[in-house]
């Protein structure tokens, strides 16, 4: 397998495709569905010099020789906008999200069948997983595939809205 150095902006793209590849699946029943209002990215990134001399942030991958002294943590947030996207390339990221969001769906719904007369009304939540970044640029959640290390993984944070 060749490994291969994965830019920040790479690892942006592929994480909002696949959280944005669940968006025009969200209203699917018109019912209890849970959705995502904003996207938090903590990264662990490294400063590299790349083969042209040009200094260049890349993320850190499972099996990645990164010295201490390189590494910095980037944080970067995203607010969801009105707009619905297109379905977009699926992967084995996107397939995971998407997989986790329906089973989080699932449990709503019965939350709120169950709880009808119960005095609890939702207010949102967090799901907060980690990505791990394979050498050859492919990406995993932790501990799906990802036999990472924690200084090596990456931490997505999804606000959730409140159900209707």
């Amino acid at each position: 397998m060749p490994s291969r150095a994965v830019s920040v902006l790479e690892f942006v793209q592929a994480v909002q495709a696949a959280i944005a590849s669940d968006f025009g699946r969200e209203d699917e029943h018109g019912n209890n569905v849970l959705v995502v209002q904003r996207v938090d990215l903590q990264l662990q990134t490294a400063l590299t010099l790349s083969a042209a001399g040009k200094l260049e942030w890349r993320v850190i991958t499972v099996g990645g020789d990164h010295a201490q002294t390189q590494r910095q943590t980037l944080s970067l947030s995203w607010e969801r906008q009105p707009t619905r996207l297109e379905a977009l390339v699926p992967g084995d990221l996107g397939y995971q999200l998407v997989t986790g969001l329906d089973a989080l769906r699932i449990g709503a719904r019965e939350w709120a069948r169950v709880s009808g007369t119960l005095p609890f009304r939702s207010t949102g939540g967090e799901l907060v997983f980690h990505l791990a970044v394979n050498e050859d640029g492919s990406l995993a959640v932790g501990g799906l595939g990802a036999g990472a290390a924690r200084e090596q993984m990456h931490t997505v944070t999804l606000t959730l809205a409140p159900l209707p």
